[in-house]
């Protein structure tokens, strides 16, 4: 299809908060969403990945949040990984920053001052600031559902720079939607400005230099396909233990959750991708 006669699918909302290129259109805050008794698949996959990292963050280790948004890993890591060495969030949008200001605030009143924080504005597929201090070399780095926020190719630049900030044997988590087919592809979600295959996303890491070690589905497709991949990978038991849960359990958590042991279906990925030693 060219790029001139794209119908309205394939391209950002108009309206969406931009940046140059960039959507700076914000992850929804699950955190309170929760508050209000909301619970969707989209704010559960965010706990869940977002908990997942806490939980895998060693004493001592410092942390990158690549388009870190308002912050809102940093609830989990006060509470789960309160012994780190520090962490530092990169955003281009100075209101998202300010949201992650005022979060921090108020993690420090209810916790204390456990570990530095440091917050950046910058491109983040551009050279970083000084105040990253990249050169001492982050342990984990996170990349949660902001990628398809960028263009492909400035996305590409920004994978490289997360890769080259990590130690060796660091460990980078990205997340982003599973797009299929060729571009240009639709998008599922137009405040996105373009959505990755797991093809590319493979190619771009490995280029990069890092090593994908796990690749765990987030979002869930919908039942039936959720069924179908559990009993081609575990057999017909799975399909019936999926459906006595789904009997008891709410759809929401229980989708997110058996959406991990799914990736080849899952509408998102986590890819946990190691810097070789």
């Amino acid at each position: 299809m060219n790029a001139a006669h794209l119908t309205e699918q394939y391209v950002t909302r108009p309206g969406t908060p931009m940046v140059g290129p960039y959507s700076t259109n914000q992850m929804d805050d699950f955190y309170a969403a929760l508050s209000r008794g909301e619970a969707k698949p989209s704010g559960l996959m965010n706990l869940l990945q977002h908990l997942i990292v806490a939980e895998r963050c060693a004493p001592g280790i410092r942390v990158l949040d690549v388009c870190c948004g308002r912050g809102l890993a940093l609830p989990l890591l006060f509470r789960y990984a309160p012994t780190i060495a520090g962490y530092v969030g990169l955003d281009i949008s100075a209101p998202n920053l300010e949201e992650a200001r005022q979060r921090i605030e108020a993690l420090r009143a209810a916790y204390g001052d456990l570990f530095p924080v440091t917050l950046v504005e910058c491109d983040v597929a551009q050279p970083w600031p000084d105040q990253t201090s990249q050169e001492q070399g982050f342990d984990v780095a996170l990349y949660t559902s902001a990628l398809e926020h960028l263009p492909f190719e400035l996305g590409a630049q920004s994978l490289h720079r997360t890769a080259a900030a990590l130690t060796p044997g660091g460990l980078l988590f990205l997340s982003t939607p599973a797009a299929v087919g060729p571009p240009p592809r639709p998008l599922q979600y137009r405040v996105h400005v373009y959505e990755w295959s797991r093809d590319e996303v493979e190619q771009i890491v490995t280029e990069a230099g890092l090593i994908i070690e796990d690749v765990m589905g987030l979002l869930p497709p919908a039942p039936d396909a959720t069924v179908a991949a559990l009993t081609d990978r575990y057999g017909q038991a799975a399909a019936a233990w999926y459906r006595d849960l789904a009997d008891h359990v709410p759809r929401a958590l229980l989708d997110t959750v058996c959406a991990v042991a799914v990736p080849e279906v899952a509408t998102e990925l986590l890819y946990v991708c190691r810097r070789p030693a």
